[in-house]
């Protein structure tokens, strides 16, 4: 009789949960319990035991890597297994994860195609697949998500074009795509993003020029372009950017001058601290207006075309920690060393191969570094030449693509 009973109730509960007003609700959370199992069906490699706990014995908003919101209790709304090692392809059935708000699954081993339906996360406003192998060409329909604040895909196989749809992201803070198999130019509509803070677009084969409409994005602080096949000039509206604090365009295939008597430098911008100007075809003095920069921690304008003489009062920039003025064909003694005894975290001059002569004519000789050395002898470390120019810089700037923009999570 009891066990008839408990049937009964049972009956009861169900018909309730499926008829009356909260029906949607009950098959929502099948949609996304369904949708996390296909997720790990997915997964061919899980070394490190991260899907271990999505079973039926704890409830999936127990599970590893999921969290459900506080308002609808049991709707996922962030899958996060960022460098569990993971090794697989990602599912289309994420698309059904009709609440999530974020997705973290960098530094894994993901192939494959980020899914077109994730075209239909309506709430999603932070999208990591950084460091994977994904392959094919970005969803131009990532613009429906158009609550997203950052989209992170670089280091992976992605091909084709930068979608000029996503110029439509009005809330997006940060767009980075580097170290990918990209082709085209950098689409006009991206000028278009007025949140933007983060721009990362190097090692991605663009060609075309910089848009003259990037004046537009007046939030930008990090404007990472580095190792592409751009030319033309660096745009006059960046100068008035002055929320910029990271600036690189090396490796490319600019020209012109970054100095002049009627429009302001590049480098006064009061907000700098890295800016890498290197291997283009820049030419011109290099601006004693960079004094203004008194942020100013790397400075990297090697392998261009620079004449006229050195900055005299480096020494002002306190905070300087690499100055590469190599490669150029810069003319003048070494008497602006002695100012740069205040420069107490400087930890590389490269000066080899321009004009330089008086105190020391060749950065080569061991005789003449030792000189230089005496009379910075304030400065607490100051390392050898490298080496391998572009090699040892490409590395630096690499390195720096990879780490940006950690502190945006949405």
């Amino acid at each position: 009789m009891m066990a008839k009973c408990l049937t009964l109730l049972l009956y009861i509960a169900l018909v309730w949960c499926c008829f009356n007003n909260t029906s949607a609700y009950c098959l929502a959370n099948e949609t996304d319990r369904l949708a996390l199992i296909s997720f790990k069906g997915s997964i061919d490699q899980d070394p490190l035991g991260a899907l271990s706990s999505w079973n039926d014995s704890l409830h999936y908003c127990d599970w590893k890597g999921i969290t459900c919101g506080h308002r609808h209790r049991d709707r996922v709304i962030q899958l996060n297994l960022g460098s569990q090692g993971l090794v697989g392809s990602l599912s289309p059935h994420i698309g059904n994860l009709s609440f999530l708000r974020s997705i973290f699954l960098e530094n894994n081993s993901f192939h494959g195609p980020i899914p077109q339906e994730i075209g239909r996360l309506f709430h999603l406003q932070t999208l990591y697949l950084n460091n994977n192998s994904f392959g094919g060409e970005i969803p131009k329909n990532l613009s429906s998500c158009s609550k997203l604040k950052a989209l992170k895909l670089i280091v992976n196989h992605l091909t084709g074009s930068i979608p000029g749809e996503l110029g439509s992201l009005a809330k997006l803070e940060a767009l980075a795509l580097s170290i990918n198999d990209l082709s085209g130019t950098i689409p006009l509509s991206l000028t278009n993003l007025s949140s933007l803070s983060i721009f990362n677009l190097a090692y991605c084969n663009l060609h075309g020029e910089i848009p003259v409409e990037i004046s537009r994005l007046q939030g930008l602080t990090f404007v990472q372009l580095a190792a592409n096949n751009l030319s033309g000039k660096i745009p006059s509206g960046l100068l008035n950017i002055s929320t910029i604090n990271f600036l690189s365009v090396a490796f490319n295939k600019l020209h012109g001058s970054i100095s002049s008597d009627t429009s302001p430098s590049i480098l006064t911008l009061p907000n700098l601290q890295f800016v890498y100007l290197n291997f283009n075809q820049f030419t011109g003095t290099i601006p004693t207006s960079l004094l203004n920069a008194s942020g100013l921690q790397e400075i990297f304008l090697a392998g261009n075309s620079f004449t006229g003489l050195m900055p005299k009062e480096l020494g002002k920039l306190s905070r300087l920690q690499i100055i590469c003025f190599a490669l150029n064909q810069l003319q003048d003694d070494f008497s602006f060393i002695s100012s740069i005894t205040n420069c107490t975290s400087l930890q590389l001059i490269q000066l080899d191969q321009n004009l330089l002569r008086g105190v020391a004519c060749s950065m080569e000789s061991p005789r003449d570094r030792m000189q230089i050395q005496a009379v910075v002898s304030g400065i607490r470390k100051i390392k050898d030449v490298y080496e391998n120019h572009a090699l040892s810089q490409s590395h630096h700037i690499e390195n720096i693509v990879k780490h940006e923009g950690e502190g945006i999570e949405g």
